[in-house]
């Protein structure tokens, strides 16, 4: 599969990722044993409608850095879905690289 490449999409945070509506970009937080936002479920900003899971620091690789703000985050290094999507999570936009 090509890699997909988007416009900047807004991740918008939602209480239930499984759900039908959810849009491109869209994320919730997941915890881990007492860790709360121990990292982020997120539907893929290109619109394809699979979701990705992302732990945050500091959980064995793979994992990101993420700056601790709930509604626009940013996270690094850049998230790669490899075959399909590369790009960034910066203040609660999603970029393609």
């Amino acid at each position: 599969m090509a890699e997909i490449k988007t416009e900047p999409v807004r991740a918008q945070r939602v209480n239930d990722i499984d759900s039908d509506d959810v849009p491109p970009g869209a994320f919730e937080f997941f915890t881990s044993g007492d860790r709360t936002d121990a990292g982020m479920i997120f539907a893929c900003p290109c619109g394809c409608g699979q979701l990705g899971s992302l732990s945050f620091r500091p959980e064995p690789s793979p994992s990101w850095d993420w700056d601790g703000n709930r509604e626009q985050p940013t996270l690094l290094p850049s998230v790669h879905r490899v075959g399909h999507w590369h790009g960034w999570l910066q203040g609660g936009v999603w970029t393609s690289c």
